[in-house]
């Protein structure tokens, strides 16, 4: 956040590289209107510049720090979309949890914190992981193990259920779903297949169709969203692909370079080409050839106020 000595402004389209809660702990209050995001999943990710196996107890407690200060800077009706799973446990409480559901110790913080539990989703992978068995029980009842091929999009709301479609400045804007797509994504099951590309070696990507349909469905055009474990970019460049603000942070500089590079590919093809290859239609509607991505808000206009 700047200030001119007279208006506080606030820069979004960034990404920010720094320590999720640093970085939010520099928003202002009620700027954001939709989070969309895959914390790490506590399961010894080869993550850069970050342990992927905290206890389990400092774990929850971080997340909740984290989701604390995302409903700070969310605007009454805004979003948050939560990306998690239930995963093998291979701490050393597996003898007493084979398979650790995040989700619902997730969902009892975040009510906690005040969000309404507004809604979740199924995204089912298409693919499948872990193994059929444990040694010595092929075909066997005696330690089968279910291979999970699905995730949870866990979807809250700050305040009340609607959001206004007003975007980040105040000013009125219009969705850009379409009915087809609209009656698809409003079934609970979506089925996308994972990210399968080497994404500047992040060793979990989500893919960006996931964070399109987050993002269309619950955020209007020029409004603002974002992601507090950025990594690879994937939600800041879908929203800035689909006329939406973003806000991204990661405390990795490689991921952080590499999401910049993405967006900054993106402008290159806007201006050369006009449009980007999903929707020429809906992608060009309010582009103007920017080459500069920076939006400013003035929280003294009202906006960003509670």
């Amino acid at each position: 956040m700047e200030s001119d000595g007279t208006i506080n402004r606030f820069e979004m389209n960034r990404i920010i590289c720094a320590d999720v809660l640093d970085g939010l702990r520099s928003f202002p209050d009620n700027v954001v209107h939709l989070t969309n995001c895959s914390p790490p999943y506590n399961v010894k990710l080869p993550y850069r510049n970050y342990t992927d196996n905290l206890p389990h107890a400092e774990y929850l407690k971080w997340l909740e720090s984290v989701f604390k200060e995302v409903f700070r800077v969310t605007v009454p009706g805004g979003r948050c979309a939560i990306n998690i799973d239930a995963v093998t446990n291979r701490q050393d409480d597996n003898d007493q949890e084979y398979i650790r559901p995040i989700y619902p110790e997730l969902y009892q913080r975040l009510k906690q914190i005040g969000w309404k539990f507004k809604t979740e989703i199924c995204w089912v992978k298409q693919n499948v992981a872990g193994k059929p068995t444990a040694w010595g029980s092929w075909l066997s009842p005696s330690n089968c193990n279910i291979r999970r091929n699905h995730e949870y999009i866990l979807v809250f709301s700050k305040d009340q259920w609607v959001l206004n479609g007003t975007d980040s400045h105040g000013q009125e804007t219009k969705t850009d779903l379409k009915p087809a797509d609209f009656v698809q994504w409003t079934i609970s099951t979506w089925f996308i297949q994972p990210e399968t590309r080497k994404l500047c070696g992040h060793p979990a990507p989500f893919p960006e169709e996931l964070a399109k349909r987050v993002i269309k469905l619950f955020s209007y055009p020029g409004q603002t969203v974002l992601d507090p474990f950025n990594g690879v970019g994937t939600t800041s460049f879908a929203a800035f692909k689909w006329n939406r603000n973003y806000l991204g942070i990661d405390n990795c500089k490689e991921y952080c370079d590499f999401a910049e590079e993405r967006i900054q590919e993106l402008i290159v093809q806007r201006n050369t080409e006009g449009y980007v290859e999903d929707d020429p239609e809906t992608v060009c509607k309010g582009w103007k050839g920017k080459d500069e991505k920076q939006d400013v808000i003035d929280l003294e206009s009202g906006y960003g106020q509670p």
